[in-house]
Order: structure tokens, then C-alpha cells, then sequence
């Protein structure tokens, strides 16, 4: 495993490409997770997350798609799809192998009363247009591969 560094290759550099979606059930009691990849081998994905963080900052993990297994082995053929429920809304503290957990909470909702734990405040942060997903690598374990911030569809 590579000990965590700064971004080795400039994103803009690498072939990895990919989009994604974040869609919540009318009730909040779900919500379905679809991402497309390419450029990026699977056996090369070491995790997979929703952050929270406004663009160009590192945020708190709140959604971590490796708690049931790798992450690698839910992409085919560079598609992943899971459905959520609040059990999945989790602050992750520690990730092996890299540096201190981040703060607790989202750096953009200072005013709200603690982490988010549920769908309906992951749907909150998500309209403000601070989370997105983060595809971490071998080759670029800390800052990840790929970052892809989640904003609100225009109707």
C-alpha cells in the first residue's frame, strides 16, 4: 500500500473519467447511487466514498461504499449501482493507512447540530451541492483518482 502523498499525476492528466448520480425515493427512505467509469482498471480501486465538502475541499466521509467488501468488486464493466438507507449514513473516522480523521461534520454546515445520519440530511446537503464522490486507487490512495461533485439537477 502507498503511504498517502500529494496528487502524483494533475487530474486533468489522467484517462480516468466518470459521472455519476445521487437520486433520493420521494420518502427519504432510500436512495440510489449510479456512477460510470472508464480509464480505470477495477482491481486498481482500493475505495470508494461520498464526501462532504464544497469543490476543492477535502471533507468528513459520510457514505462508504467498502464497509460490505471492496469497492472493486461492485463495478461491471465500469458501472456501480447500490441502493442507500440510513444505516449507510455513517461518519467514518479512521481509514487505514492515512493521515488523521477529518473533522466531524460537513466544513460547510457549521451551524448544524452534528453529523448528518440520515438520508433526509444527506438529501439537505446534497441541494446545497456539497458532497461528492471519491474514487481512491493504488496509485492514488489519498487524495483519490477521481472527485466528482454532486450538484443539484436543473429541473
Amino acid at each position: 500500500m502507498r503511504t498517502p502523498t500529494a496528487p502524483s499525476t494533475p487530474r486533468e492528466s489522467r484517462k480516468s473519467r466518470g459521472h455519476g448520480q445521487l437520486r433520493f425515493a420521494r420518502d427519504l427512505s432510500k436512495a440510489y447511487v449510479e456512477v460510470e467509469i472508464q480509464g480505470v482498471n477495477p482491481a486498481d480501486i482500493v475505495m470508494f466514498h461520498i464526501h462532504c465538502g464544497p469543490p476543492g475541499v477535502l471533507g468528513p466521509i459520510i457514505v462508504d461504499f467498502g464497509e460490505s467488501g471492496g469497492p472493486a468488486k461492485k463495478f461491471t464493466d465500469g458501472k456501480f449501482s447500490v441502493e442507500l438507507t440510513n444505516k449507510n449514513v455513517v461518519f467514518v473516522k479512521d481509514m487505514p493507512g492515512l493521515k488523521p480523521s477529518l473533522p466531524e461534520g460537513c466544513p460547510s454546515e457549521l451551524g448544524l447540530p452534528g453529523q448528518v445520519k440520515t438520508l433526509a440530511g444527506l438529501e439537505y446537503l446534497a441541494r446545497k451541492g456539497v458532497l461528492y464522490f471519491n474514487l481512491h486507487t493504488k496509485a492514488h490512495t489519498y487524495y483519490g483518482e477521481m472527485r466528482g461533485q454532486l450538484y443539484p439537477a436543473q429541473e
